[in-house]
């Protein structure tokens, strides 16, 4: 083979500069490959001065809303859209529940990460890196606004749109005060930052943008685009998983498998807040039901409490975690009224409880005259009782109360096959059966004490503790005669 003339190689050169440029720019203006489908085009395109894009998860909801931002942001409108234009750079505000979320689908959706900015929805000729202005916080890397470079009609520069960054977290006061043009909201905002962030739009006549899932059910907000009869006003867009044709049948089928019978399953695959009332764990008994066995002593173990309010009703359950099969087993259960309280103490020491962390609720740090607490009386009394009540931890950290939270993770571990029941454990079985749900809601006034023992037991997974770790023998079943009415 001859070699390349000086020509030929310069030539060459210039060619795969020329790619790599093409390539380049390719990979930084991911906006122009992005194909929304039919549903998440018609939010888009939307134009009403208040939609709502209410659908199911991980469908595609916040990439619809990034790319609306980025549109308006920039200027730069892609061939076929029909929505509101602005022909002049605008003050604009996006944001959702926490300042991590915010950060990691919103933020870095329109800018790309930290580290390389201008690979994100906003083109990268559109991204100066000193206009990004950070803020100090419990977040690294947390915005509090930034601008990018708008274009007219005809793609040239005219100034710079600025954007504020805020979660509903820091409320409503966060935009208090601006004149916006148009805001963005990831998930469902408090009523009252709604109400504050609709008020920034009135004298622009601008345009706010919320994308959710309604796991709330019919909320306020909810219900007042519901109730809309002015679509130019409000505008409720449903997302319904059928809609999501970039899913494959494969996905979909795998997501109503796992949602079947779930309470939540109106709004989880079809945006639509659940209504009505009816039973939350649905999975039959017998799904559930394991002969009573000898558990491992490599097994993690922890024990949920429900505390009496005065003179009701105490109840515990027993935990055994298999890390190896990800499978919680419920192992044995003791509920009883109008005891003494050293009468409860002694069941959850014969319980194990003695070394078997114990998750508590809330009201157990209740303090009385003495300045003692109900979890510590229990401590006092010899009880392992965990240091903090109990609580979920959000991706960014923060705790979770939330009692529907813990209840789509029960959920979906008995629809998984990951949740078990030993077959003594009766009276649970009993409450079970009959703990329902009012509109999506845990309903009042029923009983669920063991099962509320074991939301707090659940909570607390991440405390659970082998007999290796504790040094507690190897226990097994408590005999029948003594624990009656186990």
């Amino acid at each position: 083979m001859s070699e390349l003339s000086e020509e030929e190689r310069t030539a060459l050169i210039e060619q795969l500069k020329l790619e790599e440029e093409l390539n380049k720019r390719l990979s930084s203006d991911i906006l122009s490959r992005l194909t929304p489908n039919a549903r998440q085009w018609d939010y888009i395109c939307a134009e009403s001065h208040e939609t709502l894009f209410s659908g199911l998860n991980q469908a595609g909801k916040s990439t619809a809303l990034c790319m609306k931002a980025a549109y308006h942001l920039t200027g730069l409108y892609p061939d076929g859209y029909e929505g509101p234009r602005f022909d002049e750079p605008i003050n604009a505000a996006i944001g959702g529940e926490t300042a991590q979320s915010t950060r990691d689908l919103l933020c870095e959706r329109l800018l790309g990460p930290v580290s390389d900015r201008g690979t994100g929805y906003i083109p990268l000729h559109a991204v100066e890196q000193d206009r990004i202005v950070r803020i100090s916080g419990g977040v690294a890397n947390q915005i509090d606004y930034f601008e990018v470079r708008h274009h007219d009609e005809f793609g040239e520069f005219d100034g710079y749109s600025k954007c504020y960054v805020f979660s509903y977290s820091s409320g409503w006061q966060r935009l208090q005060g601006y004149t916006l043009h148009w805001i963005g909201c990831d998930e469902e905002p408090p009523f009252e930052v709604y109400d504050e962030f609709s008020a920034r739009l009135n004298s622009t006549n601008g345009y706010m943008d919320i994308a959710m899932t309604p796991l709330r059910g019919e909320t306020e907000l909810y219900l007042l685009f519901d109730n809309s009869d002015n679509d130019e006003v409000r505008f409720l867009l449903n997302y319904d998983i059928e809609d999501a044709d970039h899913m494959s049948d494969d996905d979909r089928n795998r997501l109503k498998t796992k949602y079947e019978n779930h309470p939540l399953a109106d709004a989880r695959l079809h945006g639509r807040p659940v209504r009505g009332a009816g039973l939350i764990y649905t999975v039959p008994d017998e799904f559930l039901y394991v002969n009573d066995f000898e558990i491992p002593r490599h097994w993690e173990k922890i024990i949920g409490l429900d505390f009496p309010h005065g003179v009701g009703t105490f109840a515990a359950v027993r935990l055994a975690y298999d890390s190896d099969s990800d499978i919680v087993y419920l192992t044995g259960e003791y509920k009883d009224s109008e005891q003494e309280f050293p009468m409860y103490c002694h069941r959850l020491l014969n319980m194990g409880g003695s070394t078997i962390p114990c998750a508590w609720p809330h009201d157990g740090g209740r303090g009385f005259t003495d300045g003692s607490t109900i979890a510590g009386k229990y401590k006092d009394y010899g009880v392992n009782m965990l240091r903090e009540f109990s609580h979920m931890v959000s991706p960014d950290g923060k705790k979770s109360f939330a009692i529907m939270t813990v209840v789509e993770e029960i959920c979906e571990r008995m629809a998984t096959d990951r949740f078990k029941v030993f077959v003594t454990c009766q009276k649970f079985m009993a409450e079970k059966r009959r703990y329902k749900h009012d509109h999506g809601k845990v309903a009042k006034r029923q009983e669920d004490h063991l099962i509320d023992a074991l939301h707090k037991g659940i909570m607390m997974l991440r405390y659970a503790e082998s007999e290796n770790k504790t040094g507690l023998s190897n226990f097994k079943l408590p005999e029948y005669d003594f624990f009656a009415g186990y």
